[in-house]
C-alpha cells in the first residue's frame, strides 16, 4: 500500500489540506505579489470534485486567497483559521474583532519605525513585518516586532524572514486542521513553514488517538524549510512544483474506480 491508497479507498471521507506560500506559490521578494503556480487552481478543482473536503489553510487573508484561487468547492482558512470561507460567505472568529484596534495601532507604529515596504497589513486582524528585501535589518525588525507584540498584547508568529503579529486567540493551523478533518478516515497536510508544525502535530495526535485512520504529513523542502518540519514529515517534496505534481497524482488516484 502506498501513502496515497487510502484516499482512493474512501474518497468521500478523505481530506486534503494545503498551505499557500512556498507550497502552491513560490516565495517571492515582495510578499503581496505572490501568485500560485498557473496549474494550481485546476488541480485543486479536480481534488475538490473527488474528495470529501479540500482546503487551503494559510496565514494569508481569505480575500487574498479567494482572489488567487477562485475554485468552486474549495474551503479557505485564512489568517491561520481566524477567517474562513466555505460556500458563500467569509466568517471571522468572533473574538478577533476586539483586537482589531490593537493590530491597527501596532501596524501604525511599525510603519513609523521601519522603512517602507517592510510592513504588510493583513486585513484588520494581523500585521506582518518582513525583512526579505532588507536582510541586514533582521535584528531591528525582530526587536521591534517583539516589542510591539508585548506592548499591544499580540501573539508573535515567526515565518520565512517575517514576523507576524496577530490576536492572542487559541487558533492556529492545528485547530484549523482538527476542525477540517472531523469525521475523516484519511487526511493529508502539505506545508513548508514553521506555522505548519501545528498542522503536522494535530494530524499525529488524531492518528495516535485513533480518531484518524490515515494521516500523511508532506513537507515542501527549500533552503528555508525548518528542520523540525522535515523531521516530522512522512513525505518530502522539493518546492511548489513537486508539491503540485504530488497533488496531481493524488487527484488521478482519486479518479480511479475502486
Amino acid at each position: 500500500m502506498t501513502l496515497l491508497d487510502p484516499f482512493a479507498n474512501d474518497p468521500g471521507r478523505a481530506v486534503v489540506l494545503v498551505d499557500f506560500d512556498g507550497t502552491l506559490a513560490p516565495i517571492v521578494a515582495d510578499p503581496p505579489a505572490a501568485t500560485p503556480l498557473p496549474e494550481a487552481a485546476e488541480t485543486l478543482g479536480r481534488l475538490a470534485d473527488r474528495f470529501g473536503r479540500v482546503a487551503v489553510v494559510s496565514g494569508r487573508p481569505v480575500e487574498f486567497l479567494r482572489q488567487h484561487l477562485p475554485v468552486p468547492g474549495l474551503t479557505l482558512f485564512g489568517q491561520y483559521g481566524v477567517e474562513r470561507f466555505e460556500g458563500s460567505e467569509v466568517v471571522t472568529a468572533p473574538d478577533a474583532a476586539r483586537w482589531t484596534d490593537a493590530v491597527c495601532r501596532a501596524a501604525d507604529e511599525a510603519e513609523r519605525r521601519l522603512p517602507g515596504g517592510l510592513v504588510e497589513r493583513k486585513g484588520a486582524v494581523a500585521v506582518a513585518l518582513h525583512w526579505r528585501q532588507r536582510p541586514e535589518l533582521e535584528a531591528k525588525v525582530t526587536a521591534i516586532g517583539r516589542g510591539l507584540a508585548t506592548g499591544y498584547g499580540l501573539w508573535l508568529e515567526p515565518g520565512r524572514q517575517v514576523l507576524e503579529l496577530r490576536p492572542p486567540l487559541a487558533v492556529d493551523k492545528g485547530t484549523a486542521v482538527e476542525e477540517l478533518v472531523h469525521g475523516a478516515s484519511a487526511a493529508m497536510f502539505v506545508g513548508d513553514d514553521r506555522g505548519d508544525l501545528a498542522a503536522f502535530d494535530t494530524l499525529t495526535r488524531l492518528a495516535d488517538e485513533g480518531r484518524l485512520a490515515h494521516a500523511v504529513r508532506v513537507a515542501v523542502r527549500s533552503a528555508e524549510t525548518p528542520a523540525e518540519l522535515l523531521e516530522r514529515a512522512d513525505l518530502i517534496v522539493d518546492g511548489p512544483r513537486s508539491a503540485l505534481y504530488l497533488l496531481d497524482e493524488l487527484a488521478a488516484i482519486g479518479a480511479e474506480p475502486t
